[in-house]
């Protein structure tokens, strides 16, 4: 552990708790007609959450079902109808839910509508109770711009504005550049900007400098790395299988490093889908296109003996389905592979229709060539491989000999003047003096005491020839695992191929009607090249125009990257129980900007920074918290803390620690010892990258599913068991403690300290320029007269206690620098990397 703190004085600041929920006038405002209901947005929403469980498709209490406009404005059981169109005072419905009687009021045993639920109701039902189609199931169209305002605006600007007007809000000024800058650099890298890219960014007063700059930072590698990340969440990414033994997936890496190069090169969107989901089947595939389907490798799996096949086969394949459906459509599929969706129109069949598709997939390892690197990692791996196992093999003879001779007499000569460990990873045998007198000695002449001690001996070596049989028995499974180049793809089974049937109840034994591949009514037709459907289709449908999910998704997603919250913040629901959009507008305008452009992501991304409503300070207002807390009509810019791999990343970039390269095998940093044994069953034999390597970014941490790595569990990182399409964002004192005192990040304040102490100028002068270095800025005077009465009071400190300044120092020392002084400015390194402005993006 890091040494600690003598005081308190610089603690992180917390970020205040934001309100959770929104008035419920602010989620129905509109932007389609401030004066007219909308049945997608405030209806449905509201008849879904309120009354479908009695009285939607599952469930007609009462002869009564509100989820079409036929049967609500039918007869239900009583003769009366729940929904006369055009006569509010007429209809049922509102005269239930307006009653006070308890035995007659809707709903039943839950909370009364309010008042402006009942309002919202009342008028859709005089404005003629239209039944629309759910939003989010109509091919959105490219809408008009609102016309009011700046006319140097962009489209983006135009429709954030517009609802701002309505609702009496302005938009806040453009952020001061290092806020800019450093905005930009967080958002598309994950990185600080460099001081010269701050110098001569604020030094740029061109018209174009702000465009300059988004352009640089797109074209970077690490772009692919930052936006590669966001991807991997959904795609579940680990490099070990999960369950009991969870063992390593070797190769899980090239799968991350194809999203990666994917990213970066500005592959289509529409086409890094296509080759996720079907790359094995495109025309001459390369072997690239067949890396691209690793996504439906990263699935967890079982490798256990003794479990039911068929039964994982199947939850692998309904994994499947569900990945593919939140991550590219937005929609949840979970609940129908045992019934029909209760909300929305997709049936218990359609699901195993979509099922079809991935029913008669098969894994399959091919191995390749690799690099010269990958060729020197696998032999150096089956060199300490095949050196470990000889060493365990002689073992358990030298053990088996022992034990055969029993009599004592074959070990005298030997067991006179010494015993050798026996050579192996585990312990070596440990002969204490009396047990070596008493094993050279005749068994006649051993004494009753010696006899015990002998008697305990032979116990002991029972056991540790149990240990060397589990020892090579894990051997056998980490051979399996050696780093031999080889991609992990999927493919059509070439026979033996089955037929899809429903599952009743979801159960693998109670097959019901067989099914053919297809897709749910709800959408536009599937055209499959052929008679029967593969996932070639699939893909190919999921992408085309007409349907209305895929850009929209793709789009929300990239708005909660640059905005902290995205227009959808249902992001993996987008069906009726799902959220409306807070700028319906706006998010058509950019999936068909996203389709227009060629599914030009890197272009759609552009767009978006270079919105004034991007550039937007993120300062908030005591108005502004109580009109809108969560800031979803986007009057000012998003203040969070950036993710745990980021966190990680900002501390190795500040300490002028982080290895740049992109791409490759994963790496071991520094962890605690007391995590390194946390796995279940298979230890993590976690060995310590070299450096630089162990200075990677946090994206290439080895994640081992049942045991992953402390810093990333701590700030929320990625649940890599399911499809996650947003993160949490939580704020806790541990996380400061972690940022004290973990070793990786304390490694990086000896680093930031040492050259501190090695600068040149006056402390003023230095702690200014170390604000740039790691919050983009230069410290305020009273913020450096603070830090240099921190400067001040350490170096007093460790001065009279040398032994505590070596401690801190560890591995940095500065050259020509005393100690007291080194450590002192570790100190306020440590502290200004545990401000809460380091690891926030503002």
């Amino acid at each position: 552990m890091a040494p600690q703190p003598r005081d308190q004085r610089f603690v992180r600041v917390s970020v205040a708790g934001l309100v959770t929920v929104i008035s419920l006038a602010l989620t129905a405002l509109g932007e389609d007609s401030p004066g007219k209901v909308s049945f997608s947005r405030d209806i449905q929403p509201l008849l879904a959450r309120r009354c479908f469980v009695c009285h939607g498709p599952s469930d007609q209490k009462a002869g009564l079902a509100l989820h079409t406009r036929t049967a609500a404005t039918a007869n239900a059981d009583s003769g009366n109808r729940a929904i006369v169109p055009g006569q509010s005072a007429a209809s049922h419905l509102l005269l239930r839910v307006l009653s006070t009687d308890k035995e007659l009021r809707m709903p039943l045993e839950a909370p009364a509508l309010s008042k402006q639920e009942i309002a919202i109701l009342r008028k859709w039902i005089d404005e003629g109770a239209v039944y629309s189609r759910h939003w989010a199931f109509v091919a959105p169209k490219r809408p008009a711009t609102p016309t009011k305002g700046d006319p140097g605006l962009s489209p983006i600007d135009h429709f954030i504005t517009d609802r701002l007007q309505r609702a009496g809000l302005q938009p806040a000024p453009e952020a001061e550049r290092h806020t800019l800058i450093r905005r930009l650099s967080i958002d598309l890298l994950g990185l600080l900007p460099s001081r010269k890219q701050i110098d001569r960014f604020l030094e740029d007063r061109s018209e174009d400098a702000y465009g300059k700059l988004v352009d640089e930072l797109l074209t970077s590698d690490h772009f692919g790395e930052r936006w590669g990340r966001h991807w991997l969440d959904l795609a579940r990414y680990a490099d070990s299988f999960g369950y009991e033994r969870d063992d390593v997936r070797p190769n899980a890496w090239r799968y991350r490093d194809w999203v990666i190069n994917s990213i970066n090169s500005n592959q289509p969107y529409d086409r890094f889908i296509i080759e996720q989901l079907a790359g094995d089947l495109l025309p001459a595939a390369t072997i690239d296109q067949r890396i691209a389907t690793g996504l439906h490798r990263m699935n967890i799996k079982n490798n256990e003996s003794g479990i039911n096949r068929e039964d994982y086969r199947n939850r692998e394949t309904v994994d499947r389905v569900n990945t593919t459906a939140t991550s590219v459509l937005g929609i949840t599929l979970g609940c129908v592979q045992c019934h029909s969706h209760k909300y929305d129109p997709i049936t218990l069949k359609e699901f195993y229709q979509v099922y079809s598709f991935f029913n008669n997939v098969e894994e399959h390892d091919i191995d390749i060539k690799g690099t010269p690197a990958d060729q020197a990692r696998h032999q150096q791996a089956r060199a300490t491989f095949d050196a470990h196992s000889k060493r365990l093999k002689s073992r358990k003879a030298t053990l088996a000999t022992m034990k055969k001779h029993r009599d004592l007499s074959h070990w005298q000569a030997s067991l006179k003047n010494d015993l050798k460990a026996v050579a192996g990873k585990l312990q070596p045998l440990d002969v204490a003096k009396p047990l070596r007198e008493s094993l050279a000695r005749p068994a006649a002449d051993l004494s009753a005491g010696q006899r015990e001690i002998v008697s305990s001996f032979w116990k002991t070596l029972s056991a540790r020839s149990d240990d060397t049989d589990k020892a090579i028995a894990q051997l056998s499974v980490q051979k399996r695992h050696l780093p031999r180049p080889y991609i992990m793809t999927l493919r059509e089974k070439p026979k033996n191929r089955q037929a899809t049937h429903l599952l009743l109840r979801g159960d693998f034994k109670q097959k019901g009607e067989q099914v053919a591949a297809s897709t749910p009514a709800v959408f536009p037709a599937l055209k499959p090249r052929q008679k029967n459907a593969d996932r070639l289709d699939l893909a190919r449908w999921m992408v085309r125009r007409d349907n209305p999910l895929a850009a929209r998704v793709a789009v929300n997603h990239f708005w909660k990257h640059l905005f902290g919250a995205p227009i959808v913040s249902t992001v993996d629901d987008f069906g009726s129980q799902g959220q409306p959009p807070t700028h319906p507008r706006l998010l058509d305008w950019l999936a068909v900007e996203l389709m227009d452009s060629g599914w030009d992501r890197k272009h759609v991304v552009k767009t978006i920074l270079m919105s004034a409503t991007y550039r937007q300070s993120s300062r908030q207002s005591p108005r502004l918290l109580t009109i809108d807390p969560d800031n979803r009509l986007l009057a000012r810019q998003s203040r969070f803390r950036v993710e745990a791999e980021i966190v990680r990343d900002l501390f190795l970039d500040a300490g002028g620690l982080i290895h740049h390269q992109v791409g490759g095998p994963t790496i071991h940093p520094q962890a605690p010892a007391a995590t390194r044994d946390l796995a279940y069953k298979y230890k993590t034999r976690w060995i310590v990258s070299n450096r630089p390597q162990r200075y990677r970014r946090g994206m290439y941490i080895h994640f081992k599913r049942t045991n992953p790595y402390p810093s990333l569990v701590m700030f929320d990182g990625p649940e890599s068991n399911i499809c996650q399409a947003t993160r949490t964002r939580s704020n806790t004192p541990l996380q400061a403690l972690v940022t004290l005192n973990d070793p990786v990040f304390f490694e990086c304040a000896q680093a930031l300290g040492r050259d501190l102490a090695l600068a040149k100028g006056h402390r003023k002068t230095r702690i200014r320029r170390v604000g740039e270095r790691t919050i983009s800025r230069p410290f305020t005077r009273q913020e450096t007269r603070v830090l240099e009465s921190l400067f001040v009071a350490e170096h007093n400190w460790y001065r009279e206690h040398a032994s505590e300044a070596i401690r801190m120092i560890g591995e940095y020392p500065a050259p020509d620098t005393d100690h007291g002084t080194t450590a002192a400015w570790i100190a306020v390194a440590r502290a200004i990397l545990n401000l809460d402005e380091f690891v926030t993006r503002e």
